[in-house]
């Protein structure tokens, strides 16, 4: 088996979290933090070494947004400031 790289990458992170829903599906969010595929995210998670919290709804795998945001490195109270900012020009 070959070892799968969980080192974050970087481009436009926070723009990008920004614009998701509270959690996404366990692949959106391997493929978003650290580019894997679908089956290496499974993967990680089967043996427990996805480098975030997984939360299961019904048979499905879900992260939260807020989660990925922190195992990237990134304070998740950024993306609530992205938010209050969108409504507050909108008014």
């Amino acid at each position: 088996m070959t070892k799968t790289d969980t080192t974050p990458r970087r481009t436009g992170r926070l723009a990008d979290l920004r614009a998701l829903p509270p959690t996404i599906t366990l692949p959106t969010a391997g493929k978003m933090g650290w580019g894997l595929s679908r089956a290496a995210s499974y993967q990680l998670h089967q043996l427990g070494n996805f480098p975030c919290p997984v939360v299961t709804v019904g048979a499905r795998f879900h992260v939260r947004t807020a989660d990925l945001a922190r195992a990237l490195g990134i304070d998740p109270a950024l993306l609530l400031e992205g938010a209050s900012l969108n409504e507050q020009a909108a008014r």
